[in-house]
């Protein structure tokens, strides 16, 4: 009988742990809006001195559809300082019956870097699984060492959009002696609790509901729930450290990995010191160096132990003529120093989302360094892995962003170059004779600030790139033909000028004796936000531009004007917008057109303002005029 007892208690707990993640049991309210629903997203941090930590995670993930299968998030990077010691994933179906299994043996693994890197000891472990059919849901178990308690994990209660959380609970223990400093973010919204105990702290949320992005949404991290920690005694490939401060940790960066790594040989010393001979202008020899060290080296990325962090010597870059972005930049701020110019090594979060470092919040940060050049009244900027991009200027990857000055005297926190709408300028200047049957437009276009960012690299590119660009640029014209183009990237200015011959037979449209066109036929802006009943967050505008157009339009022959366009002219906090058509002579017109678009954070309440301002350009940018044949008889 007690044998029978205790296989049916066996009999009857799997059966309940089968049904623990089955789908039935999610609550209505967390499948709104939602690809995926993490049912237990937990992680707890051991740290037992400076150079060990263990982490030990569980993540089970119900996938509703393929869009949630990015959710699962089961990759795991390693190296010689991070050892997995358990991965193991598995396979349930909707019922929360197991249908598959994998140890760590079955996860794929490669190397975690791609092209355009030298050598690297950074791994990964990936899971690669094909649904039968969803939902199904994916339990994911981990454990790894590591040595490097530089980077302690940030913990993020939601991670992506469309993605719901039954349970996420973060622990961090360690001894008392070990002194750390946190930073909570966004938890009250989120009623995220925190419980405090003798070993450590203990973080925990139930219920959150998927969040759908938003156009214009401030970025995801900036309004989720998340906790970061540091250590101030910390250990980073073999490297300790201590800092409590930004300015401590830029102390630290530069007598740990940067000091005693600028030397360079006497020849080319003699080099560099020889090419800016004569010249005074600290600019002029802040040119001269940034070519020489485009012309003679190339990118390639270095990730091997420190060398993710440390750069290769000035010397060695020298001798080998490639480098990373830390090897190449203290390289260039190597040749400043010998021509009598004071640079700084300086750490950024490169990316198109114009993250910052959290000013708030000293801690290892960043993936990415450039050069920073204080000159009277004015700083440069040099971005050291590129041979295209010219001295003094920081395109999306690295603009108007908090970042880090590293020095002799430490650290010190600093914004990246912001550029003002009116610095980020186009302007479009053209010809355009109407014929009855075709149109022919001769076209300048010149670009400066950020709109430049997105010009420069066509200068490099081949004739069928080229070609397909504009005609993507102009996709609204029907049947245009490219006859001729020309681009000139201006490095010592920072404005490209593009001119470009097009034809098309398909634009113009006839009714009888009158033809109709639209007179912005090289710079229509036709973007409208997406419609928001119910706007949940703050509207952001990252980016300002201005766009300038002026086109002389020529008549066909025995056509005149029956009817033009009104005049615009809109002013509010996003921007400004204003088209004139005047008339030149019987036979030609000119039509003009301004549109600012300025940058800030505003208010929810305000989205709707702005739509109706983007609809208000996009109606008017396809406005048409009508053209009506002369009674000759």
């Amino acid at each position: 009988m007690r044998l029978s007892f205790l296989i049916l208690m066996f009999v009857v707990t799997l059966a309940m742990n089968a049904q623990e993640y089955s789908f039935a049991k999610i609550e209505l309210s967390l499948l709104k809006n939602a690809d995926a629903v993490v049912r237990l997203d937990e992680s707890t941090v051991l740290l037992k001195s400076s150079d060990f930590m263990e982490v030990k995670s569980k993540r089970v993930v119900t996938v509703l559809n393929e869009s949630g299968s990015k959710h699962i998030n089961a990759t795991v990077f390693y190296d010689k300082e991070k050892w997995i010691k358990n991965l193991e994933a598995i396979i349930l179906d909707a019922n929360g019956k197991e249908i598959e299994k994998f140890k760590e043996k079955d996860f794929i693994d490669q190397t975690a870097t791609g092209e355009g890197t030298l050598y690297s000891d950074s791994r990964v472990k990936y899971l690669k699984y094909t649904p039968v059919k969803y939902p199904y849901t994916v339990v994911l178990t981990e454990k790894y060492t590591t040595s490097d308690t530089a980077f302690i994990p940030r913990w993020f209660f939601l991670d992506g959009y469309r993605l719901s959380v039954e349970k996420s609970e973060f622990k961090l223990n360690l001894p008392s002696t070990m002194k750390y400093r946190y930073k909570e973010n966004n938890l009250d919204s989120f009623n995220v609790k925190r419980t405090e105990n003798e070993s450590g702290v203990k973080y925990s949320a139930v219920n959150l509901k998927a969040l759908e992005s938003e156009d214009f949404d401030p970025e995801f991290r900036d309004f989720i729930p998340n906790v970061q920690f540091a250590l101030e005694n910390f250990h980073l490939k073999g490297v300790d450290g201590h800092a409590t401060s930004w300015k401590e940790f830029g102390g630290w960066i530069y007598n740990s990995l940067l000091k005693g790594r600028g030397e360079l040989s006497a020849a080319t010393i003699q080099k560099v010191q020889t090419l800016v001979r004569g010249i005074n202008d600290p600019k002029e020899k802040i040119k001269i160096v940034y070519q020489f060290v485009q012309d003679n080296t190339r990118y390639i990325s270095v990730q091997m132990g420190i060398g993710g962090w440390e750069p290769i010597s000035a010397i060695e870059v020298d001798r080998v003529k490639y480098g990373d972005c830390k090897g190449l930049t203290n390289y260039t701020m190597a040749l400043l120093n010998v021509v009598g110019v004071e640079s700084y090594y300086t750490i950024v979060y490169a990316d198109r989302s114009m993250r910052s470092l959290d000013a708030d919040f000293p801690s290892l940060q960043g993936n990415h360094v450039f050069l920073n050049v204080p000159l009277e009244g004015e700083e440069l900027w040099l971005e050291c892995t590129s041979q295209i991009v010219p001295a003094n200027f920081l395109g999306t990857f690295t603009d108007n962003r908090n970042v880090l000055k590293v020095g002799p005297n430490g650290g010190e926190m600093v914004k990246s170059r912001q550029y003002s709408p009116e610095q980020s300028k186009q302007i479009t200047s053209a010809k355009i004779t109407i014929s009855e049957s075709e149109i022919k437009a001769q076209v300048e276009i010149k670009s400066t600030g950020i709109q430049y960012n997105q010009k420069y690299g066509l200068s490099s590119e081949s004739k069928e790139d080229v070609e397909k660009y504009y005609k993507d640029y102009w996709g609204y014209v029907n049947d245009v033909h490219i006859l001729n183009h020309n681009i000139l990237n201006d490095r010592d200015n920072i404005i490209t000028t593009e001119n470009v011959d097009i034809i098309t037979s398909g634009y113009l449209s006839r009714a009888g004796d009158r033809l109709l066109f639209a007179p912005n036929m090289l710079n229509r802006n036709e973007y409208v936000p997406k419609r928001s009943k119910d706007r949940k967050r703050d509207v952001v505008i990252k980016r300002g531009y201005l766009d300038e157009d002026e086109f002389l339009i020529d008549l066909p022959d025995n056509y005149g004007l029956e009817s033009g366009l009104t005049a615009i002219d809109l002013k509010n906090n996003f921007g400004e917008y204003s088209v004139s058509l005047t008339k030149v002579s019987e036979s030609q017109f000119k039509y003009k057109r301004r549109l600012l678009i300025k940058p800030g954070v505003f208010s929810k309440t305000t989205y709707n303002d702005y739509r109706n301002f983007r609809k208000e350009i996009a109606k008017s940018d396809k406005n048409k005029i009508v053209l009506l044949k002369n009674n000759t008889n």
